[in-house]
């Protein structure tokens, strides 16, 4: 009885006509009072621009995030891009539609360098916003992508992108066969990093060999068709990313080992190698590549490597646990990472060995996360 009272307070029209007037108040008095804000949340359909001081609050800032709700109408945004053009970290909420308004904003931006787009998990013709992403190119050096599908044209033109994350979700053939054809013709010669979500794996292959060796590091979630894709993928990581220091990947055990060796041959900067293995299979046969893996990890990774993560689909036998650790004993001090709350293959036994060298200093002692040690 008391939250349906409260409810129905809050949903009143007393209520609404009350939040309004102070939510415009705190807005009037923030804007002509802070001086030196360069970080800004625009979650209101308010017409801010039209506040005294507008104009000097709203050129300061440098990161600017919009949410894109159907309130917020286009002469809104027109009228924020005539005062406010100095973003250079951009980011857009909930964007599922072309709005005119938004477009001028973005072209009006000076510097922009960032751009962060988060749609509504639909396909979406949006021309505008490819062309405004064209026009910026020169200057942007990230972009981030969730949940949104639109026209992928632009890609080519991101010759200076350092930073490219994609959460990309196909919902038709053609929009799938416009991204592949997009990004085999793009290049990305100043690329660092590379972070990829449910994008096919010949795709990551692509932009890996577009990114002109200058690749440190790369996060990579695919779906895997195959069962030598992955291996695939760590081919061309180990041709085209001699400058990789931290990888991760979701993986097929039963086909790793050849193409994590090429990795450490070829890959002597890399320092951080996160594996998630997402198939079940036989649990002797995995415990024998489990233990191969760490057999290649001590015999070739580099003086520099310092970290290996994995996720609970890991069988390493007893044996072979407590060989690694002793081959890597006179070494960097390892983090041995485990990503799992609960693992039934991880026995008391493996525990012991891990907590015996965690105690003597074999495993570093900055590890995060170190099941049933810490």
């Amino acid at each position: 009885m008391g939250l349906a009272l409260i409810n129905e307070v809050l949903n009143s029209y007393e209520y609404q006509e009350k939040y309004k007037i102070l939510e415009q108040e705190i807005y009037k008095l923030l804007i002509s009072n802070c001086k030196n804000i360069t970080d800004f949340n625009w979650f209101t359909t308010l017409p801010l621009y039209q506040y005294p001081g507008a104009s000097t609050f709203f050129s300061q800032l440098r990161t600017l995030d919009i949410e894109c709700n159907q309130s917020l109408a286009s002469e809104k945004l027109l009228g924020m891009a005539q005062i406010c053009q100095n973003i250079e970290n951009l980011k857009i909420w909930y964007y599922g539609r072309d709005i005119p308004g938004l477009i001028e904003f973005i072209d009006n931006q000076k510097n922009l360098q960032s751009l962060f787009l988060y749609g509504e998990g639909n396909e979406i013709k949006c021309m505008q916003l490819s062309e405004a992403i064209e026009r910026k190119a020169v200057t942007l050096k990230q972009i981030i992508l969730k949940k949104i599908s639109f026209s992928p044209k632009f890609f080519p033109s991101l010759i200076n992108l350092e930073y490219l994350k994609l959460y990309y979700y196909y919902h038709s053939k053609e929009y799938k066969q416009k991204l592949q054809k997009y990004l085999s013709i793009a290049s990305f010669p100043r690329l660092q990093y590379l972070k990829v979500h449910f994008l096919p794996y010949h795709d990551v292959c692509k932009l890996i060999e577009n990114s002109h060796e200058n690749i440190k590091e790369i996060s990579t979630w695919s779906h895997f068709k195959e069962k030598d894709d992955s291996t695939k993928l760590f081919r061309v990581i180990a041709k085209n990313c001699p400058k990789i220091e931290s990888l991760e990947a979701d993986i097929q055990l039963r086909n790793l080992l050849s193409g994590l060796k090429e990795i450490f041959l070829n890959c002597n900067k890399l320092r951080k190698l996160f594996l998630s293995n997402n198939e079940n299979g036989d649990v002797h046969d995995n415990e024998i590549i489990c233990d191969e893996v760490l057999n290649v990890l001590s015999n070739y990774s580099s003086k520099t490597f310092e970290e290996f993560s994995f996720n609970s689909n890991w069988y390493f036998s007893v044996n072979g646990l407590q060989n690694f650790f002793e081959s890597w004993r006179g070494k960097k001090p390892i983090k041995f990472v485990t990503h799992f709350d609960k693992c039934r293959q991880f026995t008391e036994e493996h525990i012991k060995i891990v907590k015996k060298y965690y105690d003597e200093g074999v495993i570093d002692k900055e590890t995060k996360y170190l099941f049933g040690v810490k």
